[in-house]
């Protein structure tokens, strides 16, 4: 990410996972915006040594229920970079807390660790990954890590051992190396083609490695010292000869009792198959392929409203709803987007035959399809609110901006978003988390950024403003 700001520039803001921090340089300066809802708005400015930067990034606080906001505040970072030197901030107040200097030229990605007193620097040409210890000044190396994102490693929840897939030869590997100290647990060779990603169950207890689609449906489950248990190759009774693999998995959160309890499979074909992790087998199969002549329930489409763009959702029936939304001749079929609500009782899907339609399954008891929305214009983002079953839908439009919102027990509403409309139709949004007032989300344009929430007022939706930066205010 370019992280320079100028007269004239895309506002690259950068938002904390929480949504609660935001940070952007304006010349020389880094800018850091905090209590970014409340009446207290405070912003910092502090010195780079060095621009341009190349990336910001936050260190993720995972929510604890036994630690102190004062606690968690403490372990807020934020790292920037640039060719030849790595800084961490503090952020309360914002001042440099390490620095990592004269880094080899030409690093594919920059990161914080298991902790914020670790630093990941990926080489280029994948040729190690470094681990900086901000606490002991030592580094720890990997070598031959295969990708430098987020689907070729993982740390384990909590205990926060690394998995990490490697690439030496011709065939992966698969490690896992202790905290702190990356001395090496287990190191097997896979059985795959070319695997795709890894991602560790929310409760720490598997990782998950999905092969190449060519490979046809194969995904490999590791217990978390990366002993193999199980290998999914799709439902019995499945022909191979059309098995189109896998595009990509997701588990589902891990429940009051600790269990991540589904793994999700998307497949290429469109199809989703939920594996529950007792056994790792397929116990259903969600598709995204309707009869025109099946019993459906709570199909809601957009309608406009007005010659502007003002838009609201109308109940449609099942027929009228799939021959509004034609498959598309390209691309071809396949799993565009899963995500589960956080309780895990809700799974919202997009398909890539249908860009606009968001399916929304009800996973308690056998899964059945609760609701689909209809748009004009393909989804680009769907985001479930961190702790409620209330899910946001942001399309890509070239009318005004605007937010949808859904929940189980509610008409959905289609609001405007008061910022500037961005010629290419696409805005981005995230959560605010952790706020004690109205469900807090950011709304942005390239220029702009707002953070408010829904309100209705006389019978119409409004979305409420509480704070907003913009370029323009910043040149």
């Amino acid at each position: 990410m370019d992280a320079s700001t100028g007269p004239g520039a895309p506002l690259n803001l950068c938002l904390s996972e929480d949504g609660l921090y935001a940070a952007h340089v304006s010349g020389k300066g880094l800018v850091l915006h905090s209590n970014v809802a409340s009446e207290n708005k405070e912003v910092q400015i502090a010195r780079i040594k060095e621009i341009p930067l190349k990336s910001l990034k936050y260190f993720n606080v995972e929510r604890s229920p036994v630690a102190s906001a004062d606690e968690s505040a403490s372990r807020r970072r934020l790292l920037s970079a640039n060719d030849s030197r790595i800084s961490v901030w503090q952020l309360t107040p914002l001042e440099i807390f390490a620095e990592i200097e004269s880094i080899e030229s030409g690093s594919l990605a920059v990161d914080f660790g298991a902790d914020e007193n670790e630093v990941l620097v990926f080489h280029a040409w994948n040729t190690k990954l470094s681990v900086h210890s901000l606490e002991t000044g030592r580094s720890s190396v990997i070598k031959t890590p295969k990708f430098a994102h987020h689907f070729g490693f993982g740390y384990r929840p909590q205990t926060r051992e690394l998995a990490i897939l490697l690439k030496p030869e011709t065939s992966d590997l698969l490690t896992v190396h202790e905290p702190r100290s990356y001395e090496l647990v287990n190191r097997t060779v896979l059985q795959t083609i070319d695997a795709q990603g890894l991602k560790w169950s929310p409760d720490g207890k598997w990782i998950a490695i999905w092969d190449i689609a060519s490979a046809g449906t194969k995904v490999l489950v590791f217990t978390a010292d990366g002993q193999l248990f199980r290998t999914y190759s799709g439902p019995s009774g499945v022909d191979d000869a059309f098995d189109l693999g896998v595009k990509q998995i997701e588990w589902s959160p891990a429940t009051n009792q600790g269990i991540s309890e589904i793994l999700a499979v998307g497949k290429v074909n469109g199809n989703i198959d939920l594996l529950r992790t007792r056994t790792f087998s397929s116990t259903t199969t969600l598709s995204h392929v309707f009869q025109r002549d099946q019993q459906c329930s709570s199909i809601w489409r957009e309608r406009y409203t007005s010659a502007t763009g003002d838009a609201e959702y109308v109940e449609a029936s099942c027929s009228s709803a799939w021959s509004m939304s034609p498959e598309s001749a390209w691309p071809p079929r396949g799993v565009l987007t899963m995500t589960f609500s956080a309780d895990g009782r809700l799974l919202a899907t997009v398909d890539t035959a249908r860009q606009n339609i968001v399916w929304i399954w009800s996973l308690e008891g056998t899964p059945t399809l609760a609701s689909a929305l209809v748009h004009e214009q393909p989804v680009r983002q769907v985001s479930w609110h961190p702790s409620t079953p209330q899910l946001l839908i942001n399309t890509i439009t070239n009318t005004l901006p605007a937010i949808r919102w859904w929940s189980p027990q509610d008409h959905p509403l289609i609001a405007r978003i008061p910022i500037q409309r961005n010629e290419n139709g696409k805005y981005d949004m995230k959560w605010a988390a952790g706020s004690n007032t109205d469900s807090l989300f950011w709304f942005n344009s390239p220029e702009q950024h707002v953070i408010g929430y829904l309100s209705t007022r006389d019978g119409a939706v409004e979305f409420e403003v509480l704070n907003s930066v913009s370029s323009k205010s910043l040149s």
